[in-house]
């Protein structure tokens, strides 16, 4: 026999488990939102995001950076990658209080800033810190890592940090992209973007005065077709008129 306090228990069953579930649901949530977005992975740094996110020559109040400049294809990089890994999550869990954020950059990519830091051997590892750049000769091994980017940069010799690229670099190179799909099926002027990119590089007086004289062009080019339309535009008109006569 069942009594009725005992229906009323197990009809609230459900109920309770239900509260008892969303509530555990909820308090999940919670927690994994405390966690920083830099548990989840390596920061993937390029041309456009690396001055915005590491503000490495502006004051770096996003704080300190570990950045490895590797390529796709090279051995080493892969050998590193894995412990790359797990010095960021080391970071994380013992020094988040320290505000030391990995990152990584495919020079072979990401070739602004490869030039920008002279990148000429994978992996290339820097330290920014303090508005200063460490560069990291040591072992690729996660203790040694840790340690120097918990205080042993600090015995490293600094270089100072190069400039962002000028407003200049930064349109050649969209111009570069948006004429490289052009040239994808034509050699010749594959030939004609090496020679660009050959003046970009060594004389930008010159790219500069190239790009004012086709602009230039350009203009009194579309003035010429402009009044050219609008002449022959005019004569049927008058000959329209000259017929009613």
């Amino acid at each position: 026999k069942f009594s009725i306090s005992t229906i009323q228990i197990q009809a609230n069953i459900p109920a309770t488990m239900k509260s008892i579930s969303t509530r555990f649901l909820v308090n999940t949530f919670a927690a994994l939102s405390l966690f920083p977005q830099s548990l989840a992975a390596v920061i993937d740094l390029t041309d456009v995001t690396f001055e915005h996110q590491t503000q490495a020559s502006t004051g770096q109040t996003t704080g300190k950076w570990f950045v490895k400049f590797y390529a796709p294809w090279c051995g080493h990089c892969k050998t590193l990658a894995p412990i790359w890994e797990e010095l960021d999550q080391l970071l994380q869990e013992d020094n988040a209080q320290d505000g030391i954020i990995v990152a990584k950059v495919d020079a072979t990519k990401e070739t602004q800033v490869a030039k920008r830091f002279k990148i000429q051997s994978y992996p290339t590892l820097k330290y920014f810190a303090d508005r200063k750049l460490y560069n990291y000769k040591g072992a690729r091994t996660l203790d040694a890592l840790y340690d120097f980017a918990t205080g042993g940069y600090k015995s490293a010799v600094t270089d100072d940090i190069p400039p962002p690229p000028s407003f200049f670099d930064a349109k050649m190179k969209e111009f570069r992209q948006g004429f490289e799909s052009v040239t994808e099926d034509s050699p010749h002027l594959k030939y004609l973007l090496e020679d660009f990119d050959h003046i970009v590089s060594f004389r930008k007086n010159a790219a500069a005065v190239l790009v004012v004289i086709g602009a230039f062009i350009g203009f009194f080019f579309g003035v010429i077709v402009s009044l050219l339309m609008g002449v022959g535009g005019t004569q049927p008109k008058s000959q329209k008129k000259k017929k009613k006569e």
